[in-house]
């Protein structure tokens, strides 16, 4: 009876591991077929943002902090983001994107903790912006890379548009390190709050169809 009990117990326990290495293994899984067979094409058929065909992989853009310290690619999976490449010389819509990225992660409630925001700049920021960032957004996260490299990481891209001017849009990267989906930005503030809805709308889906992150 003993023995029975204790095979019993292994069973168990064994049962239970293989449930939780499933629930982790399995978005993984998911995730990176989606990645490298571009079915995020089939997923996204009522998407509001711009398909990014082929989708690109996060890590093919060598980013560096403020000191000029290469980040490792690596932290930047695990979660969701919403990355700006804010262009070299501002305008309008440059505040408007900053503030409507806030406004989305705002509104995603307690989804908050799985997404991350971060600006990327291939120049230093021009002083107002600088000053903004610190002033209103204290947590938002700055990186910095070469104009050249941004533009080969995106050569793949069939979007020849999104090719010759990567910067100036906001991007969803997903948790595998995918950059799969991009939104144009404006001057116009009420049309960059009109569009973060939509922005928001896709983000709210693809959080839904994924645990990961």
């Amino acid at each position: 009876m003993e023995n029975e009990t204790v095979q019993q117990i292994r069973t168990k326990n064994r049962r239970t591991l293989l449930i939780a290495l499933a629930l982790f293994v399995i978005p993984v899984i998911v995730a990176a077929v989606l990645l490298k067979t571009g079915l995020y094409k089939s997923v996204g058929t009522s998407n509001k943002g711009l398909l990014i065909n082929p989708p690109l992989s996060f890590e093919d853009i060598p980013l560096k902090d403020a000191a000029n310290k290469v980040l490792d690619p690596e932290q930047f999976k695990r979660k969701w983001w919403l990355v700006y490449v804010i262009p070299e010389h501002c305008d309008e819509s440059c505040s408007n994107s900053l503030f409507q990225m806030r406004q989305v992660h705002t509104a995603l409630g307690p989804e908050q903790s799985r997404v991350e925001r971060l600006v990327i700049s291939t120049a230093p920021l021009e002083a107002p912006y600088d000053r903004l960032i610190k002033e209103e957004f204290p947590k938002l996260r700055v990186v910095f890379t070469q104009a050249s490299q941004l533009k080969q990481a995106f050569a793949p891209v069939e979007d020849n548009q999104l090719k010759a001017t990567p910067s100036g849009h906001i991007y969803l990267v997903d948790t595998m390190g995918a950059v799969f989906m991009y939104y144009p930005t404006y001057q116009d503030e009420q049309e960059s709050i009109l569009k973060g809805r939509d922005l928001l709308k896709d983000l709210k889906k693809v959080l839904k169809l994924s645990k990961i992150g």
